[in-house]
């Protein structure tokens, strides 16, 4: 039988529900799923591609239903791990056009507005209660296929009355869509702000151009700017 290497654990805390979860670093078979991802240059493979590996690398403990900003997290500490923790950009000038180098911290890169999470209970009026969920990773994926009812109809748990609770896993997705062109706009209006108040993983970097000196700031996000 072949020698196994003794792969190192080490711990995270899920940016969602603050739990610990323990995590391997990538291996050949993730650098693999990493390269053809970059490769194709496609958002939703590269967004399924970190999926994958974020469940291969915490061995399963996050599901299916991960949520962006869970997978964005995780997966930027797995790779912190796996090929260091530090990584160099070539960031471009808006003004003069011109490059200069930065040297980012993946510990910067963190998930953002956890201090400040939307209510996932929406009210309407004084008849009943929706009952809302992040989508997953996988349904962000899917985002530029689908209209803002659509999205919003995969993101909804429940909906709550004084009587009763129904589970939307047990409703049709006639009844379900039938449900949500029926709402008030105010009710809808309330939906995608929950959506927009999202928590994000996300690093802003501001400085002044060694070129021209004009100010500048970017976003550097948590997952197509690290397939290479």
């Amino acid at each position: 039988m072949l020698p196994r290497v003794d792969v190192p654990q080490y711990e995270a805390i899920l940016p969602s529900t603050g739990e610990t979860i323990k995590f391997r670093p990538f291996l050949v078979k993730e650098e693999k799923i990493l390269m053809l991802a970059s490769e194709e240059g496609d958002y939703k493979g590269m967004v399924n591609a970190c999926h994958q590996i974020v469940q291969n690398c915490t061995n399963g403990e996050l599901d299916e239903d991960m949520t962006m900003f869970d997978m964005q997290d995780v997966f930027i500490k797995i790779r912190s791990k796996s090929v260091g923790e530090t990584q160099e950009f070539s960031l471009i000038c808006g003004e003069c056009e011109k490059t200069i180098s930065y040297d980012l911290e993946l510990e910067n890169l963190t998930a953002k507005g956890l201090d400040n999470l939307p209510d996932t209970n929406i009210k309407v009026g004084d008849d009943f209660i929706v009952v809302m969920k992040y989508p997953s990773a996988k349904e962000v994926a899917d985002l530029e296929d689908m209209t803002d009812i659509d999205v919003i109809s995969k993101c909804i748990v429940s909906i709550v009355t004084e009587e009763e609770e129904t589970l939307i896993k047990d409703v049709s997705d006639e009844e379900l869509m039938e449900f949500l062109e029926e709402l008030p706009l105010s009710a809808m209006d309330q939906m995608r702000e929950f959506f927009r108040s999202m928590p994000y993983v996300e690093h802003r970097v501001e400085y002044t151009c060694p070129h021209c000196e004009a100010e500048q700031a970017i976003s550097i996000n948590g997952y197509e700017h690290f397939f290479a």
